[in-house]
């Protein structure tokens, strides 16, 4: 018994050796495309690299890209770059308010800007024909009251209120109802300008549609909203007005 089995296992093995083969020799790669091959595994690995700001889709060699005098497309590397400076420019928030801190270099334009079309008096820059017109004083508060009407504070904001008095110096009344399309902005220290608030009083310069008789005077006021941080020190204020798309300026 012992023998059958010894002669099973000889014969088993035999049949082995004899219908296994003896396959053949490892395929050798050119320097080419080893390269090639190398080119694509770099590129599908930085496809999915989670480090990399944008992955490469196409892994496709170029034309002549293994060669040594090859010389890349630059113009795609430097459309990555700034797109990469963009996503890495830090915009700083005010943390009172929320709001963007405005540069120095945007408050620099904005105060050149400003400058520039603040060169009129009170009287030319509102320019209503036979109206004289001055700006007393100017408050900061947090909150706007009167009799009949309230403005309510709002959260890491002030409220900056310009007390105008205007003179009808003609010999005849001033209809200011032709005149109520026009718009007003207020500047702080040469920063944004800031448009004003609707009330619905009679005496703000904004909304008054009222007539001003010969030699009469009124008393006017303007509104404006700011951050707490805008009205902090205040050095400066340039009141803007446009009417028919030309703006004119003056320093308060």
């Amino acid at each position: 018994m012992k023998i059958k089995r010894f002669f099973l296992l000889i014969s088993v093995m035999c049949f082995s050796l004899l219908f296994t083969a003896c396959g053949e020799p490892l395929y050798t790669m050119t320097e080419e495309e080893e390269a090639v091959i190398t080119a694509y595994a770099s590129k599908t690995v930085s496809k999915f690299n989670k480090n990399q700001t944008t992955g490469i889709a196409n892994a496709r060699v170029k034309p002549g890209e293994l060669d040594d005098e090859y010389a890349p497309d630059e113009t795609g590397s430097e459309e990555t770059e700034e797109v990469i400076d963009e996503e890495n420019t830090e915009v700083e928030y005010d943390p009172e308010t929320g709001e963007p801190i405005v540069t120095d270099e945007t408050e620099e334009d904005s105060l050149e800007e400003s400058s520039d079309d603040a060169g009129y008096s009170m009287t030319d820059a509102v320019e209503i024909p036979g109206v004289e017109f001055t700006c007393a004083e100017f408050d900061v508060a947090a909150d706007y009251k009167t009799n009949n009407f309230v403005l309510s504070q709002v959260s890491g904001k002030k409220y900056v209120v310009l007390s105008i008095e205007a003179k009808n110096t003609s010999d005849s009344s001033v209809d200011f109802s032709k005149y109520t399309g026009r718009t007003y902005n207020l500047s702080l220290n040469g920063g944004a300008k800031a448009s004003t608030q609707y009330t619905p009083l009679s005496n703000d310069l904004a909304n008054y549609d009222g007539i001003l008789a010969a030699g009469e005077s009124k008393s006017f006021i303007l509104v404006f909203l700011f951050s707490d941080s805008s009205v902090e020190k205040i050095s400066s204020l340039e009141l803007f007005i446009t009417s028919d798309g030309t703006t004119r300026g003056t320093t308060i």
